[in-house]
């Protein structure tokens, strides 16, 4: 059987937000390659950039995911 969960399913290509959700990222938003999260005291925007998150700016520690 074989899982349609949106949070699991990934195209490739396309943004993958759960891996800064394993990272312990909470998603504020998302609009086309970027995204809006924050963990903690750090909030951080990230570009969906050759199948990685990559921050491109806001208050944190996290360089790439």
């Amino acid at each position: 059987m074989q899982t349609t969960s949106p949070q699991l399913a990934y195209r490739g290509g396309e943004p993958n937000v759960e891996l800064l959700r394993r990272m312990g990222w909470s998603v504020r938003t998302l609009s086309g390659d970027y995204c809006a999260a924050w963990r903690g005291p750090e909030e951080v925007v990230f570009e969906w950039h050759c199948d990685g998150w990559h921050r491109v700016g806001g208050r944190g520690g996290a360089d790439e995911i």
